[in-house]
């Protein structure tokens, strides 16, 4: 029965982790969106500048966006690994709880003492 409750709670787990993959997957591909657009604002505004002053400062906004967008995505890197972790560390308490309902239970109603004496 143990075996049939991991088999259960392993196809269980494997379904939510390929519905995140996909999710994830999703969540990547836009990402390259957003960093296509910052790319081709910047060659937008470099197209536009007239000084180098201008120039200077459409490279400055442009880092300021990355590195906003880049913070955005670390953050949210780190919560889809905790998500999967969280996934997998349930699936493994639930397998230690069905191998613990498994186990005989042992009685300890009595106390076996044997001394030896030489």
């Amino acid at each position: 029965m143990a075996f049939l409750s991991f088999g259960e709670t392993a196809l269980g787990l494997q379904k939510e982790l390929i519905h995140t993959y996909q999710r994830l997957n999703r969540t990547w591909m836009e990402r390259l969106e957003v960093e296509l657009a910052l790319w081709s604002r910047l060659v937008s505004d470099l197209a536009s500048c007239k000084s180098a002053a201008d120039v200077l400062k459409a490279y400055a906004d442009h880092t300021t966006r990355q590195f906003r967008v880049s913070a955005e995505e670390v953050r949210d890197i780190l919560n889809d690994y905790q998500e999967i972790a969280r996934k997998i560390s349930m699936v493994e308490v639930e397998n230690m709880r069905a191998a613990r309902d498994q186990e005989p239970e042992v009685s300890h109603d009595y106390v076996s003492e044997s001394r030896v004496t030489h």
